[in-house]
């Protein structure tokens, strides 16, 4: 799951570089120009909630790595001779 995370960030990452890109042509049109930005206010919003996942399973891995090994308590057991 973490390994397709990071392909979508990297993905939106890429997408959002050749908005601007896009958006700095002057052959578009204001409409175009505007639909452009919202797109990428969406994206830019879809791109940090792909951020906060993947921060959050780093978190909890991290935690799971750090966390003591839990061992099973020895019982006392004795041998009676009869």
């Amino acid at each position: 799951m973490a390994d397709t995370l990071e392909r979508d960030v990297q993905a939106l990452k890429e997408w959002l570089r050749q908005a601007w890109r896009y958006l700095a042509e002057p052959s578009l049109t204001r409409f175009e120009r505007q639909e452009i930005r919202n797109q990428i206010k969406q994206t830019d919003a879809e791109l940090r909630a792909c951020l906060q996942k993947l921060a959050a399973q780093n978190q909890a891995r991290s935690k799971a790595m750090d966390a003591p090994v839990r061992t099973v308590p020895r019982s006392d057991f004795r041998i009676l001779n009869v």
